[in-house]
């Protein structure tokens, strides 16, 4: 197994752990509240039948607030320090176990009733997600709970109620066992499924969006702008002679020259409503919106000089002794019936456009951009205004 595919799957491994967490604390939560709401119902029947003790009373306060404090907490948990989940929820379901089992034995002793055990076995068996490991141990945990009740209840001697109570956590933790695989192995199903999802819409070389997310995004992002009458605006890359660089040093060194020119583009459209692909072997795409042309071209300048900064080197081809780039602007309003593809061919044109003169320029409106010194101060201008430069 190679290092990128140990990376891989110690990111899947922790992308699953992080979700079930997630889903056993919103669980959590649900149990909390489900607790609260038997314990308040059960509390009100029995003491129509019966005036309760005062004890029994103070116990079922005692876990009431329990299962309050601990839904506030689990909630805290999950929406500002995700980091403590697996923590969080283990001590609520154990905490749980270990508070509701007193009660459930003074339940027997004052009502002659198993159907809060019961309730209680049948709740925290199945409401957990738990990992293999975890699952082994909260078993454990839950027999010895099961035992000790039925250990306690048939103090007064051995009869129905015993064996009724052992038969229904036996079945229980049964039960949970199997729905637990069954949880666990489609919680698994689906962060694999959301994992290769990612994965086929990701170039493999530079980690960026390939041309299969792209027109993912902007079928999203069409929608929106169509919405909001705001203009859409595309940049398509290409590296010049990059065919002669890949012969005269090799493909390896081809690959780390587009991972570096892919980092230098995303570094650039750095804003969140920004995607950045890698649509062909050597062309790349940027696809924004709300940017008017102005601030568009002062984007693709950006990229141009990133770009040469990198001081890329190869052989003389006329113009350079590093890798240059040709880029193509175009934009549109999707609201004035604008479509992606359009746009996107309009891009690719204005980029064969800037080969045609020259290269290592960019084109936008058949306008050339990037060799005249008296455009320096609009780069400047610009980017100073909207990209924080």
């Amino acid at each position: 197994m190679n290092t990128s595919t140990r990376k891989r799957k110690s990111s899947e491994r922790k992308d699953f752990e992080r979700k079930l967490a997630t889903l056993n604390c919103k669980r959590g939560i649900g149990l909390a509240v489900a607790m609260s709401i038997l314990l308040i119902i059960y509390y009100f029947l029995c003491r129509g039948e019966k005036k309760l003790p005062y004890w029994y009373n103070a116990m079922l306060i005692v876990v009431f607030t329990i299962q309050i404090a601990m839904s506030v907490l689990l909630v805290y948990i999950v929406r500002n320090a995700q980091g403590m989940m697996t923590q969080a929820y283990r001590m609520y379901y154990i905490t749980t176990l270990v508070f509701f089992m007193p009660v459930c034995v003074a339940d027997f002793n004052i009502n002659s009733s198993i159907m809060l055990y019961v309730a209680a076995m049948a709740l925290a068996i199945f409401i957990p997600v738990l990992q293999r490991n975890e699952m082994h141990m909260y078993t454990l945990i839950m027999a010895v709970a099961a035992v000790v009740y039925c250990t306690c209840i048939s103090l007064g001697g051995f009869g129905r109620n015993t064996v009724e109570a052992a038969a229904a956590g036996v079945c229980a933790m049964l039960a949970g066992r199997y729905a637990q695989e069954r949880f666990r192995g489609y919680e698994r199903a689906s962060s694999e499924s959301r994992v290769k999802n990612i994965l086929s819409t990701e170039d493999s070389l530079t980690g960026l969006t390939n041309k299969s997310g792209l027109i993912n995004t902007a079928t999203v992002m069409w929608q929106f702008c169509a919405r909001s009458r705001s203009i859409a605006g595309a940049i398509f890359i290409d590296v010049d002679y990059f065919k002669d660089y890949n012969d005269t040093f090799g493909h390896d060194e081809g690959d780390e020259c587009l991972k570096k020119i892919a980092q230098a583009i995303a570094d650039c459209a750095r804003r969140d409503t920004d995607t950045v692909a890698r649509v062909g072997g050597e062309a790349f795409f940027v696809l924004v919106q709300g940017v008017e042309k102005e601030n568009l071209i002062a984007l693709a300048l950006k990229i141009r000089s990133s770009i040469a900064q990198l001081k890329l080197e190869r052989e003389y081809t006329g113009m350079s002794n590093y890798i240059t780039v040709s880029i193509g602007v175009a934009y549109g309003y999707p609201s004035d019936g604008a479509s992606f593809k359009n746009l996107y061919d309009s891009a690719a044109d204005a980029m064969y456009i800037a080969k045609e003169n020259g290269r290592n320029c960019i084109v936008c409106d058949g306008c050339v951009y990037g060799r005249m010194k008296q455009e320096q101060p609009l780069e400047i201008r610009w980017l100073a205004l909207f990209y924080g430069e």
